[in-house]
C-alpha cells in the first residue's frame, strides 16, 4: 500500500517543486585520472556521491591499493568532500591527488595490502591434512547418497533410478572456495613491525619500519613516511604506495602481484573483489585451524594493523553519556511530517547504534571478568551457585549479569519487552504490548524508550541485560526543542560491529609443538566419555524437568500482532468500500499449497460476502465493529470502556485508535485480548501459510522464517500449527520441523555450556554435545551407545516439541532431517565458531575437541531504522507483485534515499533497499544499473552480514541472473553456482527457491550451448515445483515453459507445444487471460506451432530446416523473474 503523503510545510525556494520534479536514477560514466595518468572510466549511479566514487576505486584492480587520496574536479576544486553528488560536477571527469600520510593512515595503507593479497593464503585448504588415517576416506562417504555431508532433504532430491545427483552434495570444507586464490603464488609471505635500528638518522616525517618479505625474495626493511614508502637507507626510491615500491624494487613481487590482478578480473571484471572480508560466519576461515589457539585475524580485524571488529564505542568515550537524557529528547523530537522524522530517525539510528555497541562490549567485558570466578563443579552446575546476579552501573547504563541454568527445560525470562519491568505479569505484559500494536505509528519504536533502551546478551553460560532506567520526570520535562549531538558514522555505515570479534577461544590449551597438536586432534578417551556422560546426565535431568511442567495459561502478544490486526481491519474496510460490484464478479483465487485448516479463511471471507450489507456478519469477531447494533451494547457501557482505554493509553495514542476507524477504541482490554486471539488463529496464521503458498514469502532457514513470523506479530511456538497448516507445503513443513528441532537442541547445548566449570574445558563438552545431538542412527552404526543416544534425543524431540510446539514427533521427521542445516542453526543460535571442514555425522565422534573454535555472543536489540523507509520499501514491492514498474521503481527509489539518509549508504540495513531497487530495474529491463545496485548489496551482505546469511545468498542468485541478461554467461553460472551451493547447505534440493535457481541454471547451460545439460536441470525443477507447491502452480507453469525453450533449442517443436500449452492453461486458471504472463504464454505457444508446422514442411519437402536461434530472444516473464520474485 503506498503511504499516505504528509501534510508538508511550505517550502521556500522552490524545494518542493523540487522534489516532486525529482528524476529517477539513471548509469553514469565516471572518468577518473589515477596517479599515473591513465583514465579509469567507472559505472556510477546518478545519485551517488565522492564517497561512492572512493568505494569504486577501492574494488578496481588497478586503484584498489591506493589509500590516502583526494579526488579534484577542474571546475569544483581540490579534496572533494565525501557528501558531494557526483551529477553536479560537469564535466564528471576527476582526478586522484595523492596525499600525505599520518601514522595511522600510513598503517592502514599497510593493512590494505595485506588484506588484498590475503585470499592467496587466508581460504585454500591446505590437501595434505594432519588428520588421522580413518578420515582418509571421508571424500568417498561425502558421495554416498545418505551421508550427511550431501545435505539432501529425505533423499527425495535428483534424478532418478541410478543417476548422479542434479547437483553435487556440497562439501562444508569447500565453503571458502569461491574467495579462495591459494593456487597463485602469494604477492607477499609476511609484513611485520620491524625492531631494527633505522639506518640513517629517523626523520620527523618517518613513522616505523616494517620487514617484509615477498614471494621468493629476502626480507627487505621498508620505511614508512609522510610522503610514502622507501628501502630503508634509500630515500631517493620514496614511491607513494607500498606496491608501486615493490613493483619497482622486486620482479617477483611485480609477477605475482599481475597475477593476481588478473585473477581478481577473471573472477570478475566488474568488481566485488575477494577483500575486506571478516570473520563472520560460522565456520572461520581455514587459516584459523593452523593456529587456533591464536585465532589469526583477518586483515581488516587485525589490530596489528589497525583494524578492528567494527562498531564503535570501544575507545571509552562514551561511557558515561548520557542515555537517559538523550532518549528522551528522542522521544520529544518533532515527528508530524515525513522530513520531521527523517531528521529525528537519522539521530534515533545514530544514537542507539552507539548504545547499543557500548552496551555489548561492557556487557562482555562484565561477563569475562566472571568467568574465572565461576568454581562450581559438574555436580554442582545447576544454576544455584551462582543464582545471584551480579550488577553493574557505568553511568546511566545498568548491567546485570546471572548465570544461566543447567536445565534445557528452563525458559528465559529476559525479553526485550518485558525485561524493564520484571515484576509484571503475563496478563499485563501481553496487554501491554497488544495496546502498543494497535496505537502504533511510525515513531512507535522511538518513543518506547523501555524496550529502546535495552539490549541483552547472551554468552559462555551468561545472561547480560543492559538497560536505560526509565526517568519519569525527565521524560515529561524534557523540552523538545533540546537536540542531541553525536558523530556521523565513518564509511558511511561500514564496518558495524562484528560481534563475533568479541568471541571466548576455546583452544587455549594448544601450544606450539606438533606434538601437542596432535594429541588436541586426538581427544583423549577418557576425557570423551566423562564429557559424554556429563551431557547425557544434562539431557535426563532437563527431561525430567519438561515432563514435569505446567502448561503456561497465559499466550504472550508480540505488539507487531496489534499493528497488523489494525492494518487487516482498514484493509477489510476499504475493500468492503471499493470492491462490492467486483466481488460479485471475481471468483475467489485459489492458492494451491495451503492445508485443510485454510478453510476457515475462506469460509470468514465467504460469510462476510454473503452477509455484507447486513449486521449479521457477527460470526467474524475479529472486526469490533459487529457488536454495535446490539441492543445490550449501550451508551454508557460503550463510554466506560473507552474511559478505561483513555487510562492506559496517551491522549495522542487513543486518538489515533479512534481515527482509524476500526472501533477498536471501543472495547475493553479483555475484549481486545480475547478479539487478537481469535485474529490471530482464525485470520494471521492461515494467511502466512497462504503467502508461502503463493511464493509471496518464501523462507529459507529458521532466520528468515522467524522474521516472517515475527514481523507479523506471530510466535515461534505457533510453528506446530503452521506444519498442520502446511500439509500440501512440505517445504514449509520441512523449515518448520528443522527449526523446532535447531531450537530443542540450542536449549540444551546452552545448558552444557552453562553447567560446564572451567572454559578449558568447554571446547570437549560442546563436541561431546554435538555428537550426542547429532549422532548416526543406531542402524547407521554398530555401536551400542549410538543406540542409547538416539533413543535418548528422539525422546527430548518428543517431549520438547509436544510442550514448546504443541507438534507429535513423527518417525518419518528423522528421516527428512539435514544435519548440516541443524548444525548451522545450532552455531546461530548458541554462538559457536567451527573448523571449516567435512564432518562425518554417520560416525559416533564426528566433532572432536579440536573443531571447536570459540564461542560468539548472541545479543538482541530491537531494530531502529526508519519506518517511512521500511513503508515505501513495502510500497514498491507491492507494486511490482503488481507489474507497476513505474511506481515500483519510484517507491524503491525513494525507500532507498530515505535509507541512505538515516542509515548511512554502506550500512547492513540499507543493503536490502539496494537490493529490492535492483530487483525493480531488473525487472524494467535496465540490467546496468540493476547489476551496479545488486553488486553494492552483495558486498554490503558478505562484509556486515556474513557469507552464507539469507541476503548474501539471495544477492548472489540475483546477480548472477543480472549478469546473463548483460551477456556475461560463464560470470552469472560462477554467481549462480554459489547460490546454489548455499541454498543446498541450508534449505536443501527440495525447495523452490532452488527449483528457480536450477531454472537459471539452466538458462546459463542453454547460453553456453550445453542445452542437455539444462533439460536436466529443467526435469528436476519441474518435479521439484510440482512435488513442492502442486501440479497447476505458477512456479510449475514456469518450469513448463523453460523446457519448451530449451527443447526449442532442439528443435523439439512438437514437445515444445505440448510443454506450453500446459504453461497457458496453468496461467490462464491462475491469472486469467489479461495478465501479460498469460499472454507472453499465447505469443509463444502461437510461435512453437507456427515452428513445429515449419518443420513438418520441411521433413516433407526437404527444405532446410527452420532457424532455432530465434528461440533464444526471450523467456516468459515469469521465468525470467523465477528467482528474483522470491525475494521476500
Amino acid at each position: 500500500m503506498a503511504p499516505k503523503a504528509g501534510k508538508a510545510k511550505p517550502k521556500a525556494k522552490g524545494d518542493k517543486k523540487k522534489k516532486e520534479e525529482k528524476v529517477l536514477p539513471t548509469v553514469l560514466d565516471v572518468t577518473v585520472e589515477a596517479p599515473d595518468y591513465t583514465h579509469l572510466t567507472l559505472k556510477g549511479i546518478s545519485t551517488d556521491r565522492i564517497l561512492d566514487v572512493r568505494k569504486l576505486l577501492a574494488v578496481h584492480v588497478d586503484t584498489c591499493h591506493i589509500t590516502s587520496f583526494s579526488l579534484s574536479h577542474e571546475v569544483r576544486g581540490p579534496q572533494l568532500k565525501d557528501t558531494v553528488e557526483i551529477a553536479s560536477l560537469k564535466p564528471c571527469h576527476l582526478s586522484i591527488v595523492e596525499e600525505e600520510y599520518t601514522e595511522e593512515l600510513a598503517v592502514a595503507h599497510v593493512r590494505r595490502l595485506l588484506d588484498v593479497v590475503a585470499c592467496t593464503t587466508a581460504f585454500g585448504v591446505k590437501k595434505p591434512e594432519q588428520k588421522p588415517a580413518p578420515a582418509t576416506d571421508a571424500a568417498a562417504e561425502a558421495n554416498k547418497p545418505g551421508s550427511p555431508g550431501s545435505v539432501v532433504a529425505g533423499g527425495g532430491g535428483g534424478g532418478g533410478g541410478g543417476e548422479e545427483p542434479m547437483y553435487p552434495p556440497p562439501k562444508l570444507g569447500e565453503f571458502y572456495d569461491f574467495f579462495s586464490f591459494s593456487h597463485l603464488s602469494p604477492p607477499i609471505q609476511y609484513i611485520r613491525r620491524s625492531t631494527r635500528p633505522f639506518v640513517d638518522d629517523k626523520r620527523e616525517e618517518d613513522f616505523f619500519q616494517i620487514d617484509v618479505r615477498v614471494c621468493n625474495g629476502k626480507p627487505v626493511t621498508i620505511v614508512a613516511s609522510r610522503a610514502g614508502f622507501y628501502p630503508s637507507g634509500k630515500r631517493a626510491l620514496i614511491n607513494h604506495s607500498l606496491v608501486g615500491l615493490l613493483q619497482q624494487t622486486n620482479r617477483g613481487f611485480e609477477a605475482a602481484y599481475k597475477a593476481l590482478m588478473k585473477a581478481f578480473v577473471e573472477h570478475n571484471k566488474f568488481g566485488n573483489l575477494p577483500y575486506g572480508f571478516r570473520s563472520n560466519t560460522w565456520v572461520v576461515p581455514p587459516v584459523v585451524a593452523d593456529s587456533p589457539s591464536v585465532f589469526p585475524p583477518l586483515p581488516t580485524e587485525d589490530e596489528t594493523w589497525g583494524g578492528n571488529g567494527g562498531g564503535l564505542g570501544r575507545d571509552g568515550k562514551h561511557d558515561h553519556r548520557p542515555w537517559v537524557k538523550e532518549f528522551a529528547i528522542l522521544a520529544a523530537m518533532p515527528c508530524k511530517t515525513a522530513e520531521e522524522r527523517q531528521v529525528r530517525d537519522r539521530k534515533a539510528f545514530l544514537l542507539h547504534s552507539l548504545f547499543v555497541d557500548v552496551g555489548v562490549l561492557k556487557a562482555i567485558a562484565a561477563i569475562q571478568n566472571l568467568i574465572p570466578d565461576d568454581k562450581s563443579s559438574h555436580e554442582k552446575a545447576n544454576g544455584t551457585a551462582s543464582s545471584v546476579p551480579h550488577t553493574q552501573q557505568i553511568g546511566d547504563m545498568k548491567i546485570t549479569v546471572t548465570k544461566d541454568k543447567a536445565d534445557a527445560s528452563s525458559k528465559s525470562d529476559v525479553k526485550l519487552d518485558g525485561s524493564q519491568a520484571p515484576g509484571v505479569s503475563f496478563d499485563e505484559l501481553a496487554k501491554r504490548n497488544l495496546l502498543k500494536g494497535i496505537t502504533a505509528d511510525e515513531s512507535a519504536t522511538v518513543h518506547d524508550t523501555a524496550t529502546l533502551g535495552v539490549v541483552v546478551v547472551k554468552h559462555c553460560g551468561y545472561t547480560a541485560v543492559v538497560q536505560v532506567p526509565l526517568d519519569a520526570q525527565l521524560t515529561t520535562v524534557v523540552p523538545a526543542q533540546q537536540d542531541i549531538h553525536i558523530e556521523d558514522q565513518p564509511e558511511g555505515g561500514s564496518n558495524a560491529l562484528n560481534v563475533n570479534s568479541l568471541r571466548m577461544l576455546l583452544q587455549k590449551s594448544c601450544v606450539q609443538s606438533p606434538g601437542a597438536v596432535q594429541r588436541l586432534q586426538s581427544s583423549d578417551p577418557e576425557e570423551n566419555m566423562a564429557t559424554t556422560n556429563f551431557v547425557r546426565k544434562i539431557i535426563t535431568d532437563s527431561m525430567q524437568n519438561l515432563e514435569g511442567e505446567a502448561p503456561r495459561e497465559t499466550r504472550p502478544i508480540r505488539w507487531e500482532l496489534g499493528a497488523c490486526w489494525v492494518q487487516h481491519l482498514q484493509n477489510q474496510t476499504s475493500e468492503k468500500a471499493d470492491g462490492k460490484k467486483s466481488d460479485e464478479t471475481k471468483d475467489v483465487p485459489t492458492v494451491k499449497g495451503l492445508g485443510k485448516q485454510f478453510g476457515q479463511l475462506k469460509e470468514i471471507k465467504k460469510k462476510s460476502d454473503d452477509k455484507s450489507g447486513k449486521s449479521a456478519s457477527t460470526k467474524d469477531s475479529t472486526s469490533p465493529n459487529t457488536n454495535d447494533a446490539h441492543s445490550d451494547n449501550t451508551a454508557s457501557t460503550k463510554e466506560d470502556k473507552e474511559a478505561i482505554l483513555q487510562k492506559a493509553l496517551t491522549e495522542a495514542a487513543f486518538q489515533r485508535l479512534k481515527e482509524s476507524e476500526t472501533g477498536l477504541h471501543a472495547k475493553s482490554p479483555d475484549e481486545l485480548i480475547e478479539m487478537a486471539y481469535k485474529y490471530y488463529d482464525d485470520t494471521a496464521l492461515p494467511k502466512l501459510v497462504a503467502d508461502f503458498g503463493s511464493l509471496e514469502l518464501s523462507p529459507v532457514d529458521g532466520r528468515t522464517l522467524t522474521d516472517f513470523m515475527h514481523t507479523r506479530g506471530l510466535q515461534m511456538r505457533s510453528l506446530g500449527q503452521v506444519v498442520e497448516l502446511s500439509d500440501k507445503l512440505p517445504h514449509i513443513q520441512s523449515l518448520c520441523i528443522h527449526e523446532m528441532v535447531v531450537r530443542a537442541f540450542k536449549h540444551i547445548v546452552r545448558a552444557v555450556i552453562a553447567a560446564v566449570d572451567d572454559i578449558n574445558d568447554m571446547a570437549q563438552s560442546v563436541a561431546s554435545c554435538l555428537n550426542i545431538l547429532l549422532g548416526p542412527f543406531p542402524e547407521e552404526n554398530n555401536d551400542g551407545k549410538c543406540g542409547e543416544d538416539h533413543n535418548l534425543r528422539q525422546k527430548w524431540l518428543e517431549v520438547f516439541l509436544m510442550k514448546r510446539f504443541g507438534l507429535a514427533w513423527k518417525d518419518e521427521y528423522s528421516l527428512d532431517l539435514r544435519k548440516y542445516a541443524i548444525l548451522r542453526g545450532l552455531c546461530h543460535k548458541v554462538g559457536l565458531e567451527l573448523v571449516t571442514k567435512d564432518y562425518d555425522m554417520d560416525t559416533p565422534h564426528a566433532f572432536r575437541k579440536s573443531d571447536i573454535i570459540s564461542i560468539v555472543p548472541i545479543y538482541k536489540h530491537v531494530a531502529c531504522s526508519s519506518a517511512d523507509g521500511r513503508t515505501l520499501l513495502e510500497s514498491s514491492k507491492t507494486f511490482l507483485d503488481k507489474g507497476k514498474l513505474e511506481d515500483a521503481v519510484n517507491y524503491g527509489t525513494k525507500a532507498l534515499a530515505k535509507l541512505v539518509a538515516v542509515c548511512g549508504p554502506y550500512h547492513r540495513m540499507t543493503a536490502g533497499a539496494y537490493s529490492l531497487l535492483a530487483v525493480v530495474l531488473y525487472h524494467t529491463g535496465d540490467f546496468n544499473q540493476a547489476t551496479i545496485y545488486q553488486q553494492k548489496a552483495l558486498d554490503i551482505n558478505e562484509r556486515e552480514l556474513g557469507l552464507d546469511h539469507p541476503d548474501t545468498m539471495k544477492s548472489y542468485g540475483d546477480l548472477a541472473v543480472f549478469y546473463y541478461r548483460l551477456q556475461h554467461t560463464e560470470l552469472a553460472l560462477k554467481y549462480v553456482n554459489r547460490a546454489l551451493y548455499l541454498l543446498h547447505l541450508t534449505c536443501g534440493p527440495s525447495h523452490p527457491n532452488t527449483a528457480a535457481t536450477y531454472i537459471n541454471v539452466a538458462m546459463m547451460e542453454e547460453g553456453l550451448g550445453n542445452v542437455h545439460v539444462a533439460l536436466r536441470y529443467l526435469h528436476e525443477a519441474l518435479k521439484c515445483n510440482q512435488r513442492l507447491l502442486g501440479v497447476d502452480h505458477i512456479q510449475t507453469a514456469a518450469s513448463y515453459h523453460a523446457i519448451a525453450i530449451a527443447l526449442s533449442l532442439m528443435e523439439a517443436y512438437s514437445l515444445s507445444v505440448q510443454h506450453e500449452k500446459t504453461t497457458l492453461r496453468i496461467l490462464q486458471s491462475k491469472l486469467g487471460s489479461e495478465d501479460l504472463r498469460t499472454q507472453d504464454a499465447a505469443a509463444w505457444l502461437e510461435y512453437f506451432e507456427s515452428k513445429a508446422l515449419e518443420q513438418q514442411e520441411a521433413a516433407r519437402n526437404g527444405t532446410p530446416k527452420p532457424d532455432a536461434s530465434i528461440a533464444s530472444r526471450g523467456h516468459l516473464r515469469c521465468i525470467r523473474s523465477s528467482r528474483l520474485y522470491q525475494s521476500r
